[in-house]
């Protein structure tokens, strides 16, 4: 796996990526964003400032791998901004393990999310307030049976590839199934999607 390191304060995180990494490279920003398209697997944003680095990280042109952010400190007001700004997974430093970092990353270059507790909680808490902001009748628009089936393999945590196998479908056809589920469960991205659909499960099995 090719993993980019943005960062400027050094490379002890690099270092403790070492072991899931074919190749790495450790750049500061401005480096990254003079330099055209990211030629990596992924992405690890070692930051302050995630919400301000992922929007210009946006700007740079196709591919865009998926970005795993590790950041200094996140208030609970950020967190969903972050994710929505391009994070796939968000660890916060001083909440993970090497070895959460080393899962964090290979879950993360294969379509997954991992998170720090904090985040996760706040993730929860945004989704079960949206829920209550709403009425029953407005809340969701129903998945068809096929959307169903996605979403449920989404949960279990299977990157795009891996479902359209599954359910012998064009990796295509599931990027189009999972938009619409995005806009039936009005959420922005895959985190916020399977949080959502879990806290759906829950509240009907109680």
């Amino acid at each position: 796996m090719r993993v980019l390191v943005i960062s400027s304060t050094g490379n002890s995180l690099a270092e403790l990526l070492r072991p899931c990494a074919a190749a790495l490279d450790v750049r500061p920003l401005l480096h990254v964003l003079n330099g055209g398209p990211v030629d990596a697997d992924l992405v690890v944003l070692h930051t302050h400032a995630p919400i301000r680095e992922l929007t210009a990280l946006a700007t740079l042109p196709p591919p865009r791998p998926p970005v795993l952010v590790v950041a200094y400190a996140v208030v609970p007001g950020d967190v969903v901004p972050i994710l929505r700004a391009g994070a796939r997974s968000l660890l916060v430093e001083g909440q993970y393990t090497r070895a959460d970092l080393l899962d964090a990353a290979l879950a993360t270059a294969d379509g997954h999310s991992r998170m720090s507790p904090v985040p996760l909680s706040v993730v929860v808490d945004h989704v079960q307030h949206r829920a209550t902001d709403r009425s029953p009748a407005l809340l969701h628009q129903p998945l068809t049976r096929r959307e169903h089936e996605i979403m449920e393999l989404i949960a279990a945590g299977e990157p795009n590839a891996a479902i359209a196998v599954r359910l012998d479908l064009a990796e295509k056809t599931v990027r189009n199934r999972v938009s619409q589920i995005y806009l039936k469960l009005r959420v922005n991205n895959r985190t916020e999607a399977i949080v959502q659909w879990l806290s759906r499960t829950e509240r009907r099995s109680g």
